[in-house]
C-alpha cells in the first residue's frame, strides 16, 4: 500500500515541513481447522504495515517507525444442528516497533539527544526483531501486547449476535472497552453493526464512549 501523510505544512522554527509518503505491505497465514459440518479450531497469523519509515522533513534523521504488527488468533466453532452454531475468537497484537524513548530526570538534553539519534538510525527491519527485547524488563514487553476476545452466535446463516472485550495496559494506549451487536445476512448483503462501551476509570471521558460501529457486505459468490 501507498502511504500519503499531510500532518504538517509550511515553516517553524527554521524547518521546512512537507507531506509524508511510505509504502508497506503485509503477509499473513491462516489454517482451517473446520470439519466438515464446520465444527473445529481455525488459527492465523500476520504481518502488517512492514514498510519504510515515514518522515516530514528533508533531514533523514528525523523520519520515524510505521506502526508494523504482528497479530496471532484462533477460533472455536460448534455446530449443534443446521441451524444453530457459536464460535469463540481470541486475538493478540503487539507493535513491532522499538519502545519509545523517554527522558530521564537526571538526563542532559545532549544525552538524551545522542540516545533519540541512535534510535533514529535503526533500520526498518532490524527494529522488528529488536521491539522483543527493548524495554526495560520482560513484564514491559508484555505490557506492550493487546488482547481481544470475542463469541459469534449465528441463527441459520442469517442472525448473528456478538460479543467481545479489548484490553490494552494502561501505559502502552490504556483502551478497554466491551462490544456487543448483531448482524442481518440476506442472500449475497450482509449488515452488521457494534456497539461500544468503554470499561475502567474514565470511561465517561473516553472518546470512544458510545460509539456505534456500522458495516455493509457483498458476497458475490451468492
Amino acid at each position: 500500500r501507498y502511504i500519503s501523510s499531510d500532518l504538517a505544512s509550511g515553516s517553524f522554527g527554521g524547518v521546512n515541513y512537507k507531506k509524508g509518503s511510505s509504502v508497506a505491505g503485509d503477509l499473513h497465514y491462516f489454517h482451517n481447522g473446520a470439519k466438515e459440518n464446520g465444527s473445529g479450531f481455525s488459527w492465523g497469523a500476520t504481518l502488517s504495515n512492514l514498510g519504510a519509515k515515514i518522515g516530514y522533513t528533508d533531514d533523514d534523521d528525523q523520519k520515524d517507525f510505521i506502526p508494523a504488527n504482528l497479530g496471532l488468533g484462533g477460533s472455536y466453532t460448534k455446530v449443534f444442528d443446521a441451524d444453530n452454531k457459536i464460535s469463540f475468537a481470541v486475538d493478540l497484537n503487539k507493535l513491532l516497533v522499538p519502545t519509545p524513548l523517554i527522558q530521564g530526570g537526571s538526563e542532559t538534553d545532549s544525552a538524551f539527544n545522542v540516545r533519540l539519534d541512535d534510535y533514529r538510525s535503526k533500520g526498518v527491519v532490524s527494529s522488528w526483531f529488536s521491539s522483543f527485547g527493548d524495554a526495560e524488563d520482560g513484564g514491559e514487553e508484555l505490557r506492550e501486547v493487546s488482547a481481544s476476545v470475542g463469541a459469534e452466535y449465528w441463527y441459520k446463516d442469517q442472525f448473528a449476535f456478538r460479543a467481545g472485550y479489548f484490553y490494552e495496559h494502561p501505559t502502552k494506549g490504556n483502551r478497554k472497552y466491551f462490544t456487543i451487536g448483531a448482524g442481518l445476512k440476506y442472500n449475497m448483503i450482509g449488515i452488521n453493526f457494534a456497539y461500544l462501551m468503554p470499561s475502567g476509570s474514565g470511561q465517561n471521558r473516553n472518546p470512544l464512549s458510545n460509539t456505534l460501529r456500522f458495516s455493509l457486505s457483498f458476497d458475490m459468490d451468492k
